[in-house]
């Protein structure tokens, strides 16, 4: 009787494996929202991603445009901006090439599209030191999601010399502190 468990328990563990496996293969797949959510909880939809199977991973098309968007001109430059009366988000396109390409291990393609810079309403320019960066990965349930981090983001002042270099170093991401800032995560599903 107890191998006859065993034999059960095994084979349950693998269709798990095999489930878990399919829902994350899903994930990389068609149309996901892009959404920001704040550490209570709250939820502001901010575009779509849309993702193309491409071998073993999908090619990517990402559109940051939620409705609460403005359009803003600082410091000499175009930017979309999630307006808030104590901190303003405004999305900063990459400003060089990438792949378009993640993989279930490698999303920083994803990440690099996903570039924010805080700003205080009343100050009239814009610091790129003052970067947001979320770290993605895709959880166990099938989505992906991650936390904020801090980071300079004037290291994209100056192009790489290969394109495919990725400019911005993990060891220069800082976890935000809990509360700190308008959002605290940013999830796609």
């Amino acid at each position: 009787m107890a191998k006859w468990l065993h034999g059960l328990f095994a084979v349950l563990v693998a269709l798990g494996a095999v489930a878990s496996a399919q829902a994350r293969d899903r994930v990389l797949a068609g149309a996901k929202t892009i959404t920001l959510v704040t550490a209570a909880g709250e939820r502001h939809s901010i575009g779509q991603v849309m993702f193309t199977p491409d071998g073993d991973g999908a090619r990517l098309t990402v559109r940051v445009d939620g409705a609460n968007f403005g359009d803003e001109f600082l410091s000499m430059r175009p930017f979309r901006c999630l307006r808030d009366a104590k901190e303003w988000w405004c999305h900063l396109p990459y400003p060089y090439e990438l792949a378009g390409r993640v993989t279930e291990g490698d999303l920083r393609d994803l990440e690099y599209s996903l570039l924010f810079i805080g700003k205080a309403p009343n100050f009239h320019g814009i610091d790129a030191w003052n970067g947001f960066y979320f770290k993605l990965a895709i959880g166990a349930d099938g989505h992906i999601s991650g936390d904020l981090h801090e980071t300079d983001l004037d290291v994209l002042a100056v192009p790489p010399e290969d394109w495919k270099a990725r400019t911005i170093a993990p060891e220069a991401l800082t976890a935000a502190e809990p509360g700190a800032h308008r959002f605290a995560r940013l999830e796609i599903r």
